[in-house]
């Protein structure tokens, strides 16, 4: 048993390494950070290609170098961490943390304060029920890229990709570079799910072809995939018959949504939104219960690794308030709530403690000017555009918040001019 630990957090990637920079920042002692894989970064050891930091560092790294820079930081700071080793139980009574590590054994850990940072996970087959057979060369987008990137295996020389989530679209221009045919993207929605950028120089600049409104019917193949057919589909996503289309290929890959990795926030109680699939949290990142702190795509899946790192160093440095009890239980709750556009949004609560960024995505693209808003009037910006696939923010001041002491519920919308 170990009750020294002044914030324990979950999860190396970008979320939980910054977390324990902001702990740290923040003055708390013993800061310690827990990573179930062999090495620390999350997700980033895989996305060798650039495009990393442009905001956070002013240059552009590919994501192994982008992780290093706040590994280092980490490290510099202070910062303990324990690879290898898999949280198995969060107790809700208690808030004791239940571990296994080859070297250490069992432990039950009994930090002050928690911030989770487990990150998102890729939506599999199953989680669409495509009809046919369940051959080999069917993998999410992720597992291919780690296994070209990292293992060095190629998943197969002839690949559809089904989804427009950006993790597909890089590994469509990855399959490319290392000599593979691509037969197409194909995306069920009338619009793209990645970034604009990604599908400019992923698929348009090597020719891919890219299908919307589209998806694929069935699986064709018997020990190896053969082929699958695919179809257009209409407003409400049945397939239009007489457009079906035989696409021969032996590797499938699936790019059709992430979702926050919450087994462990169920498993301690916490409040989990219906929509985002992640804990509640108020803009302090605190959840439901008030030890427990949440930060990154384990609450909201973003599009930009600076949003991520961002809120693991705020998650932290008030994890590290908490563990002090500087945090007061009587902060305020005024609730945040999602206009006719906007159903996707990061917090739910905010105190007005701090100046707070609320991310939000759109529901439907908006292609001509429009504006975000945080009513009443508390926050107006002008954009060219909204797309589902990027992240949009509404930044509120403190002072506004303060200035409005009956204030109870925040609006926040994205609206047509």
């Amino acid at each position: 048993m170990n009750n020294n630990i002044d914030v324990l957090i979950i999860g190396a990637g970008p979320a939980g390494v910054a977390a324990g920079i902001g702990a740290k920042k923040e003055g708390a002692e013993n800061v310690v950070v827990l990573e179930r894989d062999w090495d620390l970064g999350g997700i980033l050891q895989q996305c060798i290609h650039p495009g990393f930091g442009l905001r956070t560092f002013r240059e552009e790294l590919t994501g192994p170098e982008y992780m290093h820079r706040f590994i280092q930081q980490a490290h510099e700071a202070g910062v303990e961490f324990r690879t290898n080793t898999m949280v198995f139980q969060i107790d809700k009574n208690s808030n004791s943390v239940w571990t296994m590590n080859k070297e250490r054994g069992i432990e039950c850990l009994n930090p002050k304060s928690i911030v989770l940072t487990m990150g998102c996970r890729e939506r599999p087959a199953g989680a669409i029920r495509i009809p046919g057979t369940r051959p080999a060369g069917i993998y999410t987008a992720g597992t291919a890229q780690r296994f070209v990137n990292m293992e060095g295996y190629m998943p197969g020389k002839r690949a559809v990709i089904l989804g427009s989530g950006d993790i597909g679209l890089i590994m469509a221009r990855r399959m490319i570079w290392e000599g593979a045919e691509v037969e197409g993207v194909y995306e069920v929605m009338s619009w793209p799910g990645g970034l604009r950028r990604n599908i400019a120089q992923c698929l348009d600049d090597y020719g891919i072809p890219f299908h919307l409104q589209t998806t694929v019917m069935k699986i064709h193949g018997a020990d190896r995939l053969e082929g699958v057919t695919v179809a257009k589909v209409d407003d409400k996503m049945t397939p239009i018959k007489g457009t079906e289309r035989y696409v021969p290929c032996d590797t499938l890959l699936l790019a059709i949504g992430l979702i926050p990795e919450n087994e462990l926030s169920r498993m301690a109680g916490l409040q989990i939104h219906p929509v985002t699939g992640g804990p509640v949290v108020n803009d302090l990142l605190q959840t439901s219960k008030p030890a427990i702190f949440a930060a990154g795509n384990v609450v909201i899946v973003y599009d930009l690794v600076d949003n991520v790192s961002d809120e693991g160093l705020i998650a932290g440095a008030n994890a590290a308030k908490f563990a002090a009890g500087k945090i007061s239980p009587d902060v305020r709750r005024i609730s945040v709530k999602g206009g006719e556009n906007v159903r996707l949004y990061s917090p739910q609560f905010v105190t007005g403690e701090s100046d707070t960024i609320i991310y939000m995505r759109v529901t439907h693209p908006i292609e001509g000017a429009c504006k975000v808003i945080a009513e009443p009037g508390l926050y107006t910006q002008k954009l060219r555009y909204a797309r589902p696939g990027e992240m949009n923010e509404a930044r509120i001041k403190a002072a506004d918040i303060k200035a409005k002491p009956d204030l109870k519920e925040i609006t926040i919308d994205i609206q047509p001019l």
